[in-house]
């Protein structure tokens, strides 16, 4: 009996710790905006539950949401080529009204030391100065992942995680497994591992510049491979060891800034790059590049703007072994839209009359993807493709001006409305797909309305 009373009170005194905060996401977008291509309404209801607990060095960070989503009844036409992040599941459970059905669960837990700290969850690391993200971004669902943080000395960090990843590619291994015993044509098939590992270097060379040094690998088939669990060795040279298997990228990244008001950043990143072969004709130059800038109070002490131009050539983000490939849950773990494409950005932001004012240009458009044996000569005579020839065939072109405005109601109750003006070629375009596709030309305009707590 006295253990139990132990248990209950240290739960009490636990779930007092705890603060639980409830969830809800309302959203109307009239012509669905930019997340399909069709002129439908779209409307999504949201709600959830999220949590904090603090304690000591702890911090742990939980939520989950579920979302209903009107107008659209599957999730594979959304998000297909625009930055929002991509969705993991949706279920439409059938029947004459258009609408689906997704959730979203994310986890954050660290431990605070000294000198860094330790994280543990299910999150989306965020790798790059960029408003588009070439090496890390949150285009793709989160995924679960455990690392650290090491503040080696006051112009010095040192961070390092590793991840398992979805590769969408069916384990024929577990074919018979998941077999519904009353349907024996449905299945639930696992798919084959994908992991990836991940460290970089901050190095404050100055107080106005700034230098980061990236590196990580992709592998896949095996579980947790305790090589790339040695965040101090570099993964170049350990994928070397191993045979050569893995999929091995490289980034630099250099942030000048001169004063609080202004900087200046461009981010180079490199996938498969062989120094023997850099300047041979067949060579391993697989760049992608961007550059950007922001200047802050302008007109206004609380205004900023942002020009960016990103840029990847049509062979980054795969690789020879497709279960190798930078994605997951066919989400490019980097820059929103993939390989084979480029963005020109710009968006001014200013707070005032205690609103916030957002105003952006997207220019952004994507070729096909090269196949594997354009890319690797396996059979010169058969292959068809010429890696050289950019955005030869079907090219997906979208323009987007959107005007935002929000407003804080209350506490963490927040209003949102905007306008969306989109010029968008091609919509639909599968760049895995042929050269002959039912695409579309769409031009609309949609009004936005969505009112949040605690989202």
């Amino acid at each position: 009996m006295r253990k139990i009373a132990i248990l209950i009170t240290m739960f009490t005194l636990l779930y007092c710790e705890i603060q639980f905060k409830p969830i809800i996401f309302l959203s109307y977008l009239s012509t669905g905006s930019d997340f399909q291509p069709s002129n439908q309404d779209i409307k999504i209801i949201g709600a959830g539950l999220g949590a904090i607990y603090e304690l000591d060095n702890f911090y742990i960070a939980a939520e989950f949401i579920n979302h209903r989503v009107y107008g659209v009844n599957d999730r594979n036409q959304l998000h297909t080529f625009n930055s929002n992040q991509g969705l993991s599941w949706g279920q439409s459970p059938g029947g004459t009204e258009i609408f689906f059905d997704y959730d979203l669960a994310n986890l954050n837990i660290r431990y605070t030391l000294n000198d860094g700290e330790l994280f543990f969850g299910k999150m989306n690391p965020q790798w790059g100065e960029g408003e588009a993200k070439l090496t890390f971004s949150d285009k793709s669902p989160s995924f679960p992942l455990f690392g650290f943080n090491w503040k080696v000395n006051s112009n010095i960090l040192i961070e390092y995680f590793h991840g398992q990843l979805k590769s969408g590619i069916e384990d024929l291994i577990y074919l018979d497994v998941y077999t519904d015993p009353g349907d024996i044509t449905s299945t639930r098939n696992q798919n084959v591992s994908r992991s990836v590992a991940a460290h970089r270097i901050v190095w404050n060379i100055t107080d106005k510049l700034q230098l980061n040094a990236m590196e990580s690998v992709i592998y896949a088939v095996r579980g947790i491979d305790i090589h790339y669990m040695m965040p101090f060795v570099p993964f170049w040279s350990l994928q070397h060891y191993l045979g050569d298997t893995d999929n091995m990228q490289m980034a630099g990244e250099l942030i000048y800034s001169p004063s609080t008001r202004f900087k200046l950043y461009s981010t180079i990143f490199m996938d498969e790059w062989a120094p023997d072969k850099t300047f041979d004709e067949d060579n391993r130059n697989w760049f992608a590049y961007q550059n950007g800038l922001s200047l802050k109070n302008i007109l206004f002490d609380v205004d900023e703007l942002k020009l960016e131009f990103t840029w990847t050539d049509s062979r980054i983000y795969h690789h020879r072994f497709e279960e190798n490939d930078f994605y997951s849950h066919n989400y490019p773990l980097g820059f929103w839209a993939g390989p084979h494409s480029e963005e020109f950005f710009f968006k001014y932001n200013v707070t005032a009359f205690d609103m916030n004012f957002d105003l952006s240009i997207s220019k952004a458009k994507r070729g096909k993807k090269i196949n594997l044996c354009a890319i690797y000569r396996w059979d010169e005579e058969n292959c068809t493709d010429d890696v050289d020839d950019r955005y030869s065939g079907i090219i997906e072109y979208k323009q987007i001006t959107r005007f935002i405005i929000e407003k804080h109601i209350y506490e963490n109750f927040s209003c949102i409305a905007g306008l969306s003006i989109i010029d968008w070629k091609n919509a639909g375009f599968d760049p895995s797909g042929g050269d002959i596709q039912d695409l579309q030309n769409v031009q609309k305009t949609s009004f936005n309305l969505s009112f949040n707590y605690n989202y």
